[in-house]
């Protein structure tokens, strides 16, 4: 028998669908997260003891960094030696960002799956409790011992467990998730968080962005998503510069260390802008979120 730590936060995995929109269930029943994968998975429920814990019934676009400092304290505080894995029901919207986020602390804790579902559980053409399944049996297989993952079953039918610091954002008009080939974050010591670090930007380039809007009072640093080439506007960074040196990392996915880079990264250097070589996006936020441990 293996136990399985099941963490509730909210999400669409946990939603119904009511005459006001789709909103977390309020219901004391069992979740139909697990009935449903009782009734489905016969195979697998027999040789799996699941132990709760609801820490927040939200939609994942309207969390906030308190939530997330709520849900490591909460990992930090207790103790998983007796699981044989963690499982984190979470929204898709932030799902990208979240995993990432959690793979800064991956070495601190038993294997950690975040599940999610492109619909309700009540639509039977929903993802989630396929998602959820495929975690329980990597869990119960004993696939890692460490590591944030989140399975994931596209529109195409093809399930993908991607690794935490690999998942990126799902695109506009989509509901699928990718992985990029990326490079693992710096990693963190879980016991030492306490919270994060205030006033991180995260801004993408965009023709015509006007950098002056920003009020750079409450502004401690400031991520810029590069372009592909790993450029963006140069006039407009060092512009901020000058105007109250915050700390500017620009975000180059695509490219390594040891690449040639373009005339503009390269003056952006010598004004002091770090950049960050194959990271995803997600992971250059969760890293500067967590840069005060």
């Amino acid at each position: 028998m293996y136990k399985i730590k099941l963490i509730f936060t909210g999400g669409t995995i946990a939603s119904v669908t009511t005459e006001n929109g789709i909103l977390p269930s309020l219901s004391k029943e069992k979740p139909m997260l697990l009935g449903r994968f009782e009734r489905d998975y016969r195979d697998l429920k027999d040789n799996v003891q699941f132990d709760c814990a609801f820490l927040m019934n939200k939609l994942s676009e309207n969390m906030v960094l308190s939530d997330w400092e709520q849900i490591l304290h909460y990992l930090k505080s207790n103790s998983f030696d007796e699981y044989a894995g963690i499982i984190i029901a979470y929204g898709t919207d932030t799902l990208a960002f979240f995993a990432n986020l959690l793979s800064v602390f991956e070495n601190d804790l038993p294997p950690v799956y975040i599940v999610s579902s492109d619909k309700v559980l009540s639509d039977n053409s929903a993802n989630g409790t396929e998602n959820f399944a495929c975690a329980v049996r990597e869990i119960v297989n004993q696939k890692n011992k460490h590591g944030v993952f989140a399975p994931y079953r596209n529109s195409d039918g093809k399930m993908t467990v991607h690794k935490g610091y690999q998942i990126t954002q799902s695109g506009i008009l989509s509901n699928d998730f990718y992985s990029l080939d990326s490079l693992p974050p710096a990693h963190k010591r879980l016991k030492n968080f306490k919270e994060f670090k205030s006033g991180v930007f995260l801004l993408n380039s965009y023709t015509g962005m006007d950098l002056s809007v920003i009020d750079l009072q409450k502004v401690s640093s400031v991520i810029i998503t590069a372009y592909h080439g790993g450029t963006t506007n140069q006039k407009e960074i060092i512009k901020l510069l000058e105007r109250g040196s915050p700390k500017i990392l620009l975000a180059s996915v695509n490219c390594l260390e040891n690449e040639k880079q373009y005339s503009s990264t390269v003056n952006l250097q010598k004004h002091g802008v770090k950049i960050i070589y194959k990271k995803t996006i997600e992971t250059a936020y969760a890293e500067e979120l967590c840069s005060l441990i």
